[in-house]
């Protein structure tokens, strides 16, 4: 431990420290911050993966299906 007796050194070393300390943090939470939030989308994306299949196929549920034939045009089949 270095040990300085003026108060101007020993101020000028405290703000050294403290812009090195904001410095390092600078690069690090953006870094944290980042992963934080691609862990919240890939997440939110999976539920939302499901929603939108279980919405299609309601919507696909709902829907009829009529079949025409191109040998017979006047038939028409419709499934629902």
């Amino acid at each position: 431990m270095i040990t300085v007796k003026s108060p101007f050194v020993q101020q000028t070393l405290v703000a050294m420290t403290v812009f090195i300390a904001i410095g390092a943090l600078s690069v690090i939470w953006p870094a944290i911050i980042a992963l934080g939030l691609s862990v919240f989308l890939l997440f939110h994306s999976f539920g939302v993966e499901q929603e939108i299949v279980l919405r299609s196929w309601t919507e696909i549920s709902h829907m009829s299906i009529i079949f025409t034939s191109p040998q017979r045009p006047g038939v028409l089949t419709i499934l629902s």
